[in-house]
């Protein structure tokens, strides 16, 4: 089954359809859209010219049918036979005709098995109908119920079906929108209301952008619960707490990161402190990368993985370490790299290795710069123990869009924030009467 399963269920014109495709966008998880699937069903029988009143002759045409349901720049497309029949099934032909669909209990229980079936294909799914919670997944791990006033919902199918050349009264249309709720209320088979467990919104005074925002403060509380991360956060505090005995700290641009969406953090390598230090004030977790070779010791192996560390083979092409960052990026998380691949020396930062570009694209992720300063003087390399209560900076600037990173080769992107990294260096340690590092810029 998927990693998270989100329901959103509700009447029509409730506003779950376009919430369910927005809250996919926002958390990258794959949206289902079921009445796409229904729509698909209801195609296939009028092509093959089926009573549609007739529950085992439709129920016939989908074992005999091949459907494929995909998503693409987060919209589902639907085939049907090896056929793209995405336009097609919003025929309002195909809109009258789904009622028969609906109310077939085999044929329901069909394409329940087909929205699993998408479920166990995907990390993350957002799905939304009118039967998502409380039959097709019982055990998701967050249901939602959007509700509305019959008259908002009415002026807002009015103002989509007018967009579309329809001058439907607002009379026929409330009329209408209250026969759907009556006959999908008493549906023997999967009637429209809210699961037991489900978070009822009420949208009727609220915008689109209100209510995603709303369910993502839902989510947000959810995952947050999650062992992983309750661990995670442990963690984060125990390691901030020692940072902050030990030395003295000062962060700035912390509100460059982003608090959703993935991103990479791509800083310079002056210490072992430096994961620490990139982390402890970033609300998101994070990932990162480190040798194989740490992973030896069996504790101090156990010790990063439990906080987010994936191993890689130095100097080769680790494909499992590369895929595993790429997955985690493209489910909405965060990773943190230091693509300068090794310590510095002198506390100057070395050219950034290319290698990142692939998987920052790939993920969709957006990059943001992270200068570490005052860590080398603190832990050089060639000591074995840090230097207790110095100062160490961490600054975070602008991010680049991951338009902006698409944008750029792997070439060009290592260059542009290898010089970015730079100049942020040097003028911090300008503000702040340092020697500068001479970059010959």
């Amino acid at each position: 089954m998927a990693n998270l399963i989100i329901t959103i269920d509700g009447p029509a014109a409730s506003g779950k359809s376009t919430v369910a495709q927005l809250l996919a966008q926002k958390i990258k998880a794959s949206f289902l859209d079921t009445g796409a699937m229904y729509r698909a069903a209801t195609l296939a029988a009028m092509q093959a010219r089926v009573d549609m009143s007739d529950e085992e002759e439709l129920l016939g045409v989908l074992e005999t049918t091949k459907f494929r349901f995909t998503v693409k720049e987060g919209k589902t497309v639907a085939c049907i036979n090896g056929v793209d029949v995405t336009e097609q099934i919003r025929g309002p032909q195909v809109t009258d005709n789904a009622k028969y669909i609906a109310s077939a209990a085999k044929v329901r229980a069909k394409l329940v098995e087909m929205q699993r079936q998408f479920a166990k294909e995907h990390g993350k799914i957002v799905t939304e109908g009118r039967d998502q919670g409380t039959v097709a997944f019982p055990n998701a791990d967050i249901k939602f119920y959007l509700t509305a006033d019959v008259v908002e919902r009415a002026g807002r199918r009015q103002a989509e079906l007018q967009a579309k050349g329809n001058q439907e009264t607002l009379e026929q249309i409330q009329r209408s929108i209250e026969e759907r709720d009556k006959s999908d209320e008493d549906r023997t088979v999967g009637p429209l209301r809210p699961a037991e467990d489900a978070i009822v919104v009420d949208t009727t005074n609220l915008g689109i952008e209100q209510v995603v925002e709303k369910l993502l403060g839902y989510v947000d509380k959810k995952t947050e619960k999650e062992p992983g991360m309750i661990w995670f956060k442990v963690a984060r505090w125990i390691c901030r707490t020692l940072c902050n005995l030990f030395f003295r700290l000062q962060f700035y641009g912390l509100e460059n990161v982003p608090q959703r969406g993935p991103f990479v953090l791509i800083s310079n390598h002056q210490s072992f402190l430096d994961p620490v230090l990139c982390g402890i004030y970033v609300k998101k977790p994070l990932y990162f990368l480190a040798r194989d070779t740490l992973f030896v010791n069996w504790f101090f192996g156990w010790l990063i993985s439990s906080v987010n560390t994936i191993p890689v083979r130095r100097d080769q092409a680790d494909v499992t370490a590369i895929r595993k960052v790429i997955a985690k990026l493209k489910q909405g998380n965060a990773v943190c790299l230091f693509p300068e691949g090794t310590r510095t020396r002198d506390g100057k930062i070395a050219p950034l290795k290319p290698g990142f570009g692939l998987l920052c694209r790939r993920g969709g992720a957006a990059v943001v710069p992270v200068v570490v300063d005052g860590a080398y003087e603190c832990w050089p390399r060639h000591k074995k123990i840090f230097s207790p209560g110095k100062t160490i900076a961490v600054c975070y600037g602008r991010a680049l869009t991951a338009e902006q990173v698409r944008a750029m080769n792997d070439r060009e992107l290592a260059e542009c924030l290898t010089d970015t990294l730079r100049k942020m260096q040097n003028e911090f340690r300008a503000k702040h009467g340092k020697e500068l590092y001479n970059y010959g810029m």
